[in-house]
């Protein structure tokens, strides 16, 4: 089975207003800091509602429709126009669960439940051609175990000319494997590690599930490498190759602090009922997304950026609906129905 393991707490509720920041919200917003504001897009393309996967750049984005099928999002002048064509049609939920892009190809795992009930994986890839848009696609394989994704911007990533993800193995003993395979297709590696493993940017995987629980390390999966993060009996850790997101539980809330994978640097970026939007810790090795449900935020979430350079926060939204971030991306919906869009800002544009 497809394994979901997004460590997000608290997942967001629906949102509707604008972007800036009531009177009685203190916090400066990145807008006025940066003179910047975000690239707005529909939420619906051909009158269907689609969720963003990645932003490839300003104007083509990868998502998914209610059918799960990968959708290829086109974004029209500067107004919030888009169009869409159907990359992939897996016909079954939960569809297309993970992608990856580089400039001359697009990959992506298809889920979908066989004939006994069971969810089976099938690796596909796509060439782009010189205008970016993909040419038809092709099975790479189907030997890709029991997937594993986390909603992960590396779920699914290319490197060193090889795509790679995550798997379960069946069995009665908790392994999870790495596989990997070459672009133009071949034989998959397989390389079984016990324990639950979550992938951060290549070649590192963190421990997750309750292996993350007071403490986790990193290792490499191109050598022997591992890094130990020591952590108290109620602190929940997680990694990504730069930073770690230490959790702590209390009855009246969590704080939330960043750490460099060795101990050091840490740094309480939220307290109260704040929660991390992205699996990823430390977004481009700076900012740490937070959303936080509010009384006064209606039936949205405010959306924050804590930014590690400065040790300040950030308002991006005062009332955002649902989120998602990948590698330098970070989005948020306002509106509802015909009136819904998606809101993007580029983090290296901060940095």
């Amino acid at each position: 089975m497809v394994l979901a393991v997004a460590w997000l707490v608290w997942p967001p509720p629906e949102r509707e207003a604008a972007v800036t920041a009531p009177v009685a919200d203190r916090a400066p917003t990145v807008w006025e800091t940066w003179d910047l504001e975000p690239v707005d897009w529909p939420g619906t393309v051909g009158g269907e509602p689609w969720e963003p996967l990645s932003f490839l750049d300003d104007r083509i984005a990868l998502g998914t429709d209610e059918d799960g099928r990968l959708l290829y999002v086109e974004r029209a002048g500067a107004g919030p126009k888009a169009s869409a064509s159907v990359v992939a049609e897996p016909g079954g939920v939960p569809g297309v669960v993970a992608a990856a892009a580089t400039e001359r190809r697009l990959a992506w795992i298809e889920s979908t439940p066989d004939e006994s009930g069971r969810v089976v994986s099938e690796l596909w890839t796509a060439e782009r051609g010189s205008d970016g848009r993909p040419a038809p696609a092709e099975s790479l394989t189907a030997d890709t175990g029991d997937v594993v994704v986390s909603g992960s911007a590396y779920d699914l990533q290319f490197a060193a000319e090889q795509l790679h993800w995550l798997a379960s193995a069946r069995g009665g003993e908790r392994v999870t494997e790495h596989r990997s395979i070459g672009v133009g297709g071949g034989e998959v590696e397989v390389v079984g590690r016990e324990g639950a493993w979550r992938a951060a940017a290549w070649p590192w995987l963190t421990g997750a599930g309750s292996d993350a629980v007071g403490g986790t390390e990193l290792v490499r999966t191109d050598g022997d490498a591992e890094i130990l993060l020591p952590a108290g009996r109620d602190e929940l850790a997680m990694c990504s190759a730069t930073w770690c997101r230490i959790v702590v539980t209390a009855g009246d809330g969590s704080r939330v602090d960043l750490v460099r994978p060795d101990g050091t640097e840490r740094v309480t970026v939220a307290e109260g009922f704040a929660s991390a939007v992205s699996t990823d810790v430390g977004l481009i090795d700076r900012f740490e997304a937070l959303e936080e449900s509010t009384a006064a935020a209606g039936d949205g979430s405010r959306l924050t950026l804590f930014d590690l350079e400065s040790a300040d926060t950030y308002l991006v939204a005062s009332a955002a609906g649902r989120t998602g971030a990948d590698t330098r991306r970070l989005w948020w919906s306002t509106g509802s129905g015909g009136l819904l869009r998606w809101h993007v800002l580029d983090l290296t544009d901060l940095s």
